[in-house]
């Protein structure tokens, strides 16, 4: 059955391994992702690099990796579980043909994965030294910057300054990013990472001399962030996977431990096959570890170890008089973001180690693993005495442990978690998934995390941002209703029993998607999609006396085609409406835009151009934008506006890639963009990209 897959296409569609016109049913998943959680610019590079490593790295399908064909939603658990048995029955495979002789393996996802599989024999799976020279290196450098001047990169004079001291951005307005990495197959890497966004500076020499003085040790110079990893795998006898330096780490469901960000497939099974033990290479400053893990694996037995220290962002409460050692904190910052004097002074005050485990038992039905972990934190955190923080983390310690498991047949697949903090929080999700014929798969999840269940690195499926304080509900289903048909749909239902930010009672509510495809070949798809979510959140006219809740309905209907007209040319269109409603009544939104995407790849460059018209009275539109190799922009647009963009990309001598983009948004009814330090003065504004890549 055809898979509503979600990122692949995207980035298969710069290397040509597949149509543009596919990328479409990809897409839809992350701006709905985008939309969910009100990004304004979302950092999906996590996803990006899983794929993109498969394409430099294929997958031995004959190998005991394939696995992450499943864990990436490429192929479903069912036709992960048909390779094998088909493996098992008849050998190794050896051409691309021999899949398609696979009972119940969709023609699509072998069209899919034909270009991220090897064929080899998997006798020898160790490490040669001797071959490491044939390993691929990768510079990438970027540099990103918005052209209008923006209120915290104006001068201020010095005495004004000293009385608002968080009244600019301490760097300069561009955005610089420098990444190396060298892999070897998928047995070796290592690399680094090295970034400093908009605002932050290089040299504490270019800030104000007033300023470096009251920042005193806080001061630093180069960029901001570093990363660096090195991840081996099957290096030795026993030895699965060894990480040092910068590492992600993810168990079960996620809910115990979950560092990276987690991929669900649109309408389909919420099942989490995690790869345990990845290289942190992204710019994202938060959900990573540093230090060191390991896999040990005998037979179906695995135990993994893992260590982590590193200082992290939080907001001082109070200081040692002393020694001026944070004591207190009252929230840990995840932004990673170091602009202006405040910033700086919550820049990595605190020390977060954590120790743990992870035992597991495997076998090609069944899995159960154990996970038990400890954080220590250098101060203490004390939560602000809002209502909703109540059962929030306080302390200086937090352990978690949990059980998780799955269990799949032919037709069936039962997988669940159960956790608990220290202070005795609880958490639970168990899901089922079932296809009664070939072409249905139907899907439950049942989810209920207590208001007092804490975990800093969870990131189990939820409504709301984090897995605390939410009980709910998922079905769905994917019908491939004829050849060229598909139908999904899913409604999720949750409620929460405490209060939270932005309810001040308890609240409840759910969120209906449902799509139609229709794909007659690799060069045409249409496809018209409806979400209807409705939620509770705090009236805009609380009064001291008294707060309450109001319903906010949202409703969406997008009509989207792509034709590749030619070899090299695709056409894209979109129209979508808002019809919604809340407390002050009805309000509409609506999003149009147009794409025009040539691709030549005798001459390897491309360019694509978008010409895209919107108008949100209230909240925000979101839509993928094409973007420089590595990245993914979802844009959220919200007034009434024009918005058009341009991007290309070169190859020259071979093994070198030059890619950009410039972006130009111009409002009707705004004299000013944004809030804050980000206000630009004028109705329109421009961003530009430039990207080099070297692989040698």
């Amino acid at each position: 059955m055809r898979k509503i897959l979600f990122l692949t296409m995207m980035v298969f569609s710069y290397i040509n391994c597949t149509s543009q016109v596919n990328n479409d049913l990809i897409i839809k998943h992350i701006e709905h992702m985008s939309e969910k959680n009100n990004d304004e610019i979302s950092d999906y590079s996590e996803l990006i690099e899983a794929y993109w490593s498969l394409l430099e790295n294929p997958i031995n399908i004959n190998g005991d990796n394939i696995d992450q064909l499943a864990e990436l939603k490429l192929i479903s658990i069912f036709e992960l579980e048909k390779i094998k048995t088909y493996r098992k029955e008849y050998g190794s495979f050896q051409i691309i043909e021999e899949l398609f002789e696979v009972e119940g393996l969709d023609k699509t996802s072998v069209e899919i994965i034909k270009n991220i599989i090897c064929f080899e024999d998997d006798n020898d799976s160790r490490i040669s030294i001797k071959d490491l020279k044939y390993g691929k290196h990768k510079i990438i450098s970027q540099i990103d910057q918005c052209l209008n001047k923006k209120k915290g990169y104006l001068d201020v004079d010095d005495s004004l300054l000293l009385n608002n001291i968080n009244s600019i951005y301490l760097g300069s307005p561009y955005r610089l990013y420098l990444r190396y990495n060298y892999s070897y197959r998928d047995k070796l890497e290592y690399g680094f990472v090295v970034e400093k966004d908009p605002g932050e500076y290089l040299f504490k020499s270019s800030i104000n001399d007033s300023i470096r003085m009251l920042l005193d040790g806080k001061c630093y110079s180069g960029f901001d962030f570093y990363t660096f990893h090195i991840v081996v795998h099957n290096f030795g006898f026993l030895f699965e996977t060894l990480a040092i330096g910068d590492y992600k780490i993810s168990f079960g469901q996620g809910l115990c431990m979950g560092s990276g960000m987690a991929m669900n497939a649109q309408g389909g099974s919420l099942l989490r096959r995690n790869k345990k033990i990845t290289a942190s290479k992204s710019a994202n400053e938060a959900y990573y570890l540093r230090g060191i893990a390991n896999t040990l694996k005998y037979n179906n037995f695995e135990l993994s170890t893992f260590y982590s220290n590193k200082k992290i962002d939080a907001n001082v409460l109070t200081y040692d008089s002393l020694s001026e050692v944070p004591l207190q904190i009252s929230s840990l910052q995840q932004s990673g973001l170091h602009r202006t004097y405040n910033e700086i002074m919550d820049r990595k005050v605190v020390r977060q180690q954590l120790l743990g485990l992870n035992f597991s038992y495997r076998n090609a039905r069944f899995q159960i693993g154990y996970t038990l972990h400890k954080t220590k934190l250098s101060a203490k955190v004390n939560p602000n005495s809002n209502i909703h923080n109540l059962f929030y983390f306080k302390g200086k310690e937090l352990a978690n442990q949990s059980i998780d498991f799955y269990y799949v047949t032919d037709r069936t697949l039962l997988y669940g978690e159960i956790a608990m903090s220290s202070n005795k929080g609880k958490a639970g999700l168990f899901g089922f998934t079932i296809q009664p014929v070939g072409y249905i798969d139907l899907n439950f999840l049942y989810r209920n995390y207590a208001k007092d269940y804490q975990c800093l690195y969870s990131n189990a499926y939820s409504a709301g941002s984090y897995p605390r304080n939410e009980e709910g509900l998922y079905l769905s289903s994917v019908i491939s209703i004829a050849a060229n048909w598909v139908y999904s749909t899913s409604i999720d239902f949750y409620r929460s029993d405490w209060f939270k930010s932005t309810a001040h009672s308890p609240s409840h509510g759910y969120d209906f998607n449902s799509q139609l495809n229709y794909q007659p070949n690799n060069n045409t798809l249409f496809f018209i999609e409806y979400r209807n979510r409705n939620k509770m959140d705090n009236t805009s006219r609380d009064d001291i006396f008294q707060k309450y809740l109001v319903e906010e309905r949202y409703n969406m209907i997008r009509f989207h085609s792509a034709f590749q007209i030619t070899s090299y040319i695709t056409l894209k269109n979109r129209v979508e409406y808002h019809f919604n409603n809340d407390e002050n009544g009805d309000y509409n939104s609506y999003l149009i835009y147009h794409d025009v995407i040539y691709n030549n790849t005798e001459s390897q460059y491309s360019i694509a151009f978008r010409y895209e018209i919107f108008n949100a009275e209230k909240g925000s539109v979101y839509a993928y934008e094409n973007d420089v190799l590595y990245a993914f922009a979802v844009g959220g647009l919200s007034g009434k506006g024009i918005r058009s963009y341009i991007t290309g990309k070169i190859k020259i001598l071979g093994n070198i890639n030059i890619s950009g983009k410039i972006g130009v948004t111009s409002y009707d009814n705004k004299r000013e963009i944004g809030s804050g330090l980000e206000t630009i003065s004028n109705n329109w504004r421009c961003d530009c990209k430039l990207q080099i890549i070297w692989n040698f």
